[in-house]
């Protein structure tokens, strides 16, 4: 399946900040089942920025604007060709199955679990978790409340809760998962859903949806052990520390002749 994608990071100051050197994890990733072309990027129109990847092969764009100013924007566009999500890559699987700074095994989760007999197969418990995630707590777009112990708690949360208690599940039942975080066909806001490692392969989760991803348009931008491993935005600078941060992409499909 071909895919065109376009998408805009802006993160706006209350007031002038300088010396901001930047990180934006805005580049989709590349592997076996995501390849990119006629890649487009520009920040703050027509900035100077590199390129690198970081220790999870996810690629970002970096530099440093020194001038005063109030605001940092990047617009990237281009063609991604995307095939049914089931592949391996070289990372071991066992760095994605011990707790993380995000997600840990706590009692209210083995609660959760207690609820429900799970199969044998690992991806029929990957499956019915991700269905009971989704069938058991409310999305909303924002909380006070932090953290999966309050998810649990409240029955509802971001984003970043469904896919993070989904991880935890997996991983206490010994299989490795790692959060993905990226854009879907049909939002122009960033989602995150999730990678388990079963058979030898990674296999797509989306436990806010309730499905096993197969051939729906996924574009990932970046994958780690939880959030903190592939946010998009990451920067110091001199100023207040205050920010607001927006972000709005487009996936369409290209039509086949």
């Amino acid at each position: 399946m071909k895919v065109n994608f376009s998408y805009d990071f802006t993160l706006t100051f209350p007031e002038s900040v300088r010396d901001h050197r930047y990180c934006l994890r805005i580049v989709p990733y590349e592997n076996a089942i995501q390849t990119c072309s006629n890649l487009d990027i520009r920040v703050n129109t027509n900035a100077a920025f590199e390129q690198g990847t970081d220790g999870f092969a996810n690629r970002f764009v970096y530099g440093t604007i020194a001038k005063p100013h109030k605001s940092l924007s990047a617009h990237i566009e281009g063609e991604l060709e995307l095939l049914p999500y089931v592949y391996c890559d070289e990372e071991p699987p066992a760095l994605y199955n011990a707790p993380s700074p995000l997600v840990s095994f706590c009692a209210l989760m083995q609660a959760f679990l207690d609820e429900t007999t799970l199969p044998v197969s690992a991806f029929r418990k990957a499956f019915m978790l991700t269905q009971k995630i989704r069938d058991s707590f409310t999305l909303i777009e924002s909380t006070k409340a932090e953290g999966l112990e309050s998810f649990l708690l409240y029955k509802e949360g971001l984003r970043n809760d469904f896919s993070h208690l989904l991880i935890a599940l997996l991983r206490h039942v010994n299989i490795p998962a790692r959060l993905c975080h990226g854009f879907i066909e049909g939002e122009n806001k960033t989602h995150t859903w999730v990678e388990a490692w079963m058979d030898g392969d990674w296999r797509g989760f989306d436990p806010i949806k309730g499905i096993v991803i197969h051939d729906e348009p996924y574009v990932k931008l970046a994958h780690g052990r939880d959030f903190s491993d592939c946010a998009i935005y990451k920067g110091s600078y001199i100023g207040k520390r205050q920010h607001i941060l927006k972000i709005t992409g487009q996936i369409g499909r290209e039509e086949q002749q």
